[in-house]
């Protein structure tokens, strides 16, 4: 093409790429958490503006929020690693501590010297979450067994029996949600707040058991590890995936060819008006060429839009917090991030941005970055589809109608979280009073602790199904406003992988083999699981450097155990590392613990969940047309090995698309390298570094490796907001994303022009065992060999370190 028919042809999408933009702004930017919040208001009133506890007339505090306690006539909380205070609610971290890191051991033994300095008569083992950060620094919850150990001291200091205080604990168990979902925890501040009523004989004394002898008839639930309820979770969330996954799948499918489903009167209705004003033809289609200029043209728009709001929110509405302008640096990385899919965030949402830049900047690119995927997927199904063709669609029309299939259901998933306590409201932040108040860092007295509230449920909703991750607080799902029950958590983990999943039954749908769409999904399950597997036994298994301190790490009814630094009590272990392992292999990136203080295994599994090219299963669309890459080559070096034709779903793999699809594979692998190289080479890379040794390292290639695969979790302990961070990271988001995106198209464009060659006996199946084991095979030797030195400098060496039996030093 020439530079005159290129300028006409970006021309030519400029005022759809614009007028689509403003749209989908207003309906998904400002109708949409409108609307959720106005059912949420009127149906959960309580729970939309952050679930208060009220106590003799009066707010208490949050019940999803913890509180600072401090006294030893008070049951103490989770440590806190927030700023300032602990169970700062306007900061809410982790720790980010590795595992070996020399620091987390000193912290966790001062933890235990107090305890003991308090209660030196308890020779019991001290349960391993009242030493341990929690991930969000706001957990507001303690295992049975943390509350049970507390109770001689708690009694002695006030003045009451044991069996009275053991029966008041035994009150305020908090059982696993409808039987199976989390752990039996107890909220420390109504705990606490209960225990006063009890010393000023404002409530009677519990005629129930107390703890002891609850327990003594209670039948041990671990097998193998693992507590019944926890395998029953894992059941149930593969039986309830695959059984939406399939109905789903066959209704995107639906929507994609035109035929009518039950919200096709809606869905065309809309898609009809915005195409009409934007002038849009429906029917009016593109060639690769054309498909991969718009979906430039239009991120111009979806970047700079969102920068622009940045800096300008002190200016803008629904800024109750009145906060400033962000670095433009800072502007740049957030803005590319959340275009490209990958919202990752080296900033903190409580004291950065406005409930504007929020809802109408990040909120919008959450549905809008996910239906490019989408988009671009559904052109490469096309191209499989299609006979001899030239055109793969018209990424306009596809635009809408994915942003259409992404709206109902956010819709659902909202109020479902909104249900559960996640806030969705225009109102400010809230302060409450503190019941024991503290000392912040200054030596100034804290009385009170203020929360931020917003339209957090909208958001989370796409943030989730869009696999994008950008949390609206800094500490992500594992925030318990995010994410405030076992069931929420349950909720968002089904949300991550139901899209990724359906669409390999939408792929089979439309090219007219669903058998081929299963194949590619038993491929991915056959990588998903294993890792799974691996990464609960790491986490279960507890940290060794803990033992020695006289820490109870053992799964039981009373705690989850294994390795609590970095985790929530009400998920505990398992949904943590399901949680970590689906997010990492969906492109998600959203957190419900800190993968920082993740074992040297277990994030050793993230990182190589995303070193995959994380096809398995991958974000929306990108996940899937991803794993065709991958599907490409496993057929085209099948074929040379067994000297029979190449052909992959009925049409022929030649030297082309296979330059394509190597290139493709090769892009996020060099940035990856390349960009983790330069961060260790230079001052300013090194310069981010929290933990020490081979941890340290792992930061970085994990950095470049969520960035340039667009997952955006992070090993948080890496400070990421600086100037080569920010700049860095932008790039390989941008390449990243787009690169593989005008690829993708232009392997599109070759393959549609191709016609369908019939199977024959010369042909490979593609959709039998032997291939599905094949393809497997491909992807995990692929990773491996492009990483594994990566990886032996970092994780590898961390775990051989911990065998050794050694704490890694400076």
């Amino acid at each position: 093409m020439t530079s005159d028919s290129i300028s006409a042809l970006i021309k030519r999408q400029v005022k759809p790429a614009v007028l689509i933009f403003l749209l989908l702004t207003l309906v998904v930017g400002i109708l949409y958490p409108l609307v959720v919040t106005g059912i949420a208001q009127v149906v959960f009133p309580s729970q939309a503006n952050g679930d208060l506890l009220q106590h003799d007339g009066h707010v208490a505090g949050s019940s999803q929020i913890g509180q600072p306690f401090s006294s030893p006539q008070y049951f103490w909380g989770r440590p806190s690693a927030t700023t300032l205070v602990a169970y700062n609610a306007g900061s809410s971290t982790g720790s980010n501590l590795g595992p070996n890191n020399p620091a987390l051991v000193q912290q966790v033994q001062a933890r235990v010297d107090a305890l003991h300095a308090v209660d030196p008569n308890n020779t019991n083992e001290i349960p391993v979450d009242l030493v341990t950060a929690s991930g969000s620094g706001l957990d507001p919850d303690i295992s049975v067994a943390a509350a049970e150990y507390q109770v001689s001291r708690v009694s002695r200091e006030r003045n009451l029996s044991a069996s009275d205080v053991s029966a008041l604990v035994a009150s305020q168990i908090e059982p696993r949600q409808f039987g199976i979902f989390g752990e039996p925890r107890v909220n420390v501040l109504s705990l606490n707040l209960a225990l006063d009523d009890l010393s000023t004989h404002a409530i009677p004394v519990p005629q129930q058991t107390g703890l002891s002898a609850l327990l003594q008839n209670h039948v041990p639930d671990v097998i193998f590890g693992m507590n019944v309820s926890d395998w029953a979770q894992l059941i149930l969330f593969i039986f309830i995936v695959a059984l939406i996954a399939v109905p789903l799948g066959a209704w995107i499918a639906k929507i994609f060819t035109g035929k009518p489903n039950f919200l096709s009167p809606v869905i065309d209705w809309i898609e009809q008006k915005v195409l009409t004003v934007c002038g849009v033809a429906v029917g009016e289609e593109m060639d690769w060429k054309q498909f991969a200029v718009a979906v430039m043209v239009f991120a111009i728009p979806c970047i700079g839009v969102v920068f622009v709001i940045q800096q300008v929110q002190q200016f803008l509405p629904l800024n109750p917090a009145g906060l400033g302008a962000v670095p433009l640096d800072l502007s740049l990385n957030t803005a590319i991030s959340f275009a490209t899919n990958t919202n990752w965030q080296a900033y903190m949402p409580e004291v950065t941005v406005s409930y504007f830049t929020q809802m109408v900047g990040l909120v919008v690119q959450n549905f809008l970055s996910a239906a490019v995927g989408l988009a671009v997927l559904i052109a490469l199904i096309y191209a499989f589809m299609r006979r001899s063709a030239t055109t793969i669609g018209n990424f306009w029309v596809l635009l809408v109608r994915s942003v259409m299939i992404l709206i109902p259901i956010c819709l659902v998933i909202s109020l479902v979280l909104v249900s559960q306590g996640t806030p969705q409201t225009f109102g400010g932040p809230v302060t409450v009073p503190l019941l024991d108040p503290v000392k912040d860092s200054t030596g100034a007295l804290v009385t009170s602790q203020t929360i931020p509230l917003g339209p957090v449920a909208s958001q989370i909703a796409i943030k989730m199904l869009g696999t994008n991750g950008g949390g609206y607080y800094n500490a992500n799902s594992a925030h318990p406003l995010e994410n405030p029950t076992p069931f929420s958590n349950f909720v968002e983990m089904f949300a991550m992988i139901i899209i990724p999943i359906a669409l390999c039954i939408t792929f089979g749908i439309m090219i007219g083999s669903k058998r081929k769409g299963v194949a590619l999904l038993l491929a991915m399950t056959l990588i998903f699981l294993p890792l799974l597997g691996l990464a609960i036994w790491s986490e279960q298994g507890g940290n060794p450097a803990l033992s020695p301190l006289g820490i109870d790490q053992k799964p039981s009814y009373l705690q989850s155990g294994g390795n609590m630094e970095g985790k929530e009590v009400r998920f505990g272990i398992v949904p943590s590392a399901l949680f970590a392992v689906v997010t990492t292999s969906t492109s998600c990136g959203a957190v419900d613990a800190m993968h920082d203080s993740f074992m040297p295994v277990a994030g050793g599994i993230l990182l190589f969940d995303m070193h995959l090219g994380e096809v398995v299963f991958g974000g929306v669309g990108s996940g899937l047309y991803g794993m065709l890459v991958f599907a490409i080559i496993a057929m085209f070096v099948a074929g040379l090995m067994v000297g029979r034709t190449p052909e992959l779903y009925g049409k022929k793999i030649e030297q082309h698309e296979m330059k394509m699809a190597t290139i493709i594979i090769l892009i996020p692998i060099v940035l990856i390298l390349a960009f983790t190289s330069l961060a260790v080479l230079t001052t300013a890379g090194q310069a981010g570094v929290f933990n020490p040794g081979p941890h340290g390292f792992t930061e970085i290639l994990y950095a470049y490796t969520s960035a340039a695969q667009n997952n955006g979790s992070a090993f948080a302990g890496l400070s990421a907001d600086s100037l080569f961070y920010n700049i860095t990271t932008a790039i390989a988001m941008f390449i990243g994303r787009y690169a593989i995106i005008v690829l993708t198209l232009a392997l599109a464009g070759s393959l549609v022009t191709k016609k369908i060659v019939p199977s024959g006996e010369g042909t490979l199946s593609d959709h039998r065992p032997l291939f599905i084991l094949w393809l497997v095979f491909v992807i995990i030797v692929i990773g491996a060999l492009s990483f594994l030195p990566a990886l032996s400098l970092g994780p590898i060496a961390e775990y051989m370190g911990m065998v050794a039996g050694g704490l890694v030093h400076v």
